[in-house]
């Protein structure tokens, strides 16, 4: 087919691509939007000589996307997430008189950056309502790449940034060790990583970004990663289990000292060389912003860290 540039998608086109991503069969995704299958393969044909591609091609697996039409599902897929969002503003402003930020977080920004960033914003527009999810960073990248989330704070570097999003890195994740409140290891002399050898251990779950860090961590040491009487990426989980036991646990200073302050645990007197990375807010390049979501980013700005770069990949 030749090459067009008619991209504009009508919100029905978005429905139906996106019920045949999901369901990889036409007559399903029509029974899904309520049409009938001839009708969706006509509207299916309108918009494949529209963008001058196949965009789905019949295989023995099912309906499958061309190399177009996975760009174009992920285009329907933000075309309908940004009427949403639109949509949502204008009820917000009609029904409550309130303007809305969406925000996704993991969880050393949600005891840190967010609490912060929400005070500050709510104090500068008292008709902020504010949306906080809490997740692993694939799903909110995810959800920030199809416009259901305005911006994530989140640990930069495991992933590529979804496309037409960038990240400002707003200060590094030290590295701790942690133990329950009272440890015979706590709150004594300056400890070293040799000493810790033996002892039982919670460590993140292998593969991810925290354990190769960690790992990097005691390779720099010059000691092995102590074996792992357990391995999760449950922060709740890690605390329950040191708070029964004595075992150690690594995380991020942030989250530690937050639960220390509140007598959940001690942190042990020890110094590590190395971080878990970088915290940085992720977020969709676009020209125009809602005005909270642009409050939300120059606030960030201002807050991270003194001699870094605002943007990074």
């Amino acid at each position: 087919m030749p090459v067009r540039l008619g991209t504009h998608l009508k919100p029905r086109h978005a429905e139906l691509m996106i019920a045949l991503d999901e369901e990889r069969n036409l007559g399903r995704a029509a029974d899904r939007l309520h049409m009938s299958q001839p009708a969706a393969s006509k509207a299916l044909a309108q918009l494949e000589e529209q963008v001058g591609h196949a965009l789905f091609e019949r295989t023995s697996h099912g309906t499958q996307p061309t190399a177009a039409g996975s760009i174009m599902i992920l285009h329907a897929r933000h075309t309908l997430g940004s009427a949403a969002r639109v949509a949502a503003e204008l009820q917000a402003a009609q029904e409550r008189g309130c303007a809305l930020l969406r925000l996704g977080t993991l969880p050393s920004a949600a005891v840190t950056v967010a609490p912060r960033l929400i005070a500050a914003l709510c104090q500068r527009m008292p008709a902020l309502e504010v949306t906080l999810v809490e997740g692993v960073l694939d799903n909110l990248l995810d959800r920030l790449s199809v416009d259901e989330l305005d911006i994530v704070l989140g640990r930069l570097g495991g992933r590529p940034l979804p496309a037409e999003c960038e990240a400002m890195r707003l200060h590094d994740e030290p590295i701790c060790i942690v133990s329950a409140p009272g440890h015979p290891l706590a709150g004594g002399r300056d400890l070293h990583l040799p000493e810790l050898q033996g002892r039982s251990w919670v460590l993140p779950l292998p593969g991810t970004m925290l354990r190769e860090r960690l790992e990097r961590a005691f390779e720099q040491a010059g000691l092995p990663v102590p074996p792992a009487r357990m391995h999760t990426n449950s922060l709740l989980a890690t605390l329950a289990h040191i708070d029964h036991s004595d075992w150690l646990a690594a995380m991020p200073t942030a989250i530690a000292e937050f639960y220390r302050d509140r007598g959940a645990l001690d942190v042990l007197p020890l110094r590590i060389e190395g971080n878990f990375g970088a915290i940085g807010a992720i977020y969709r390049q676009q020209g125009t912003r809602m005005p909270a979501v642009q409050a939300a980013l120059d606030w960030l700005a201002q807050a991270r860290e003194p001699n870094v770069d605002v943007h990074s990949t």
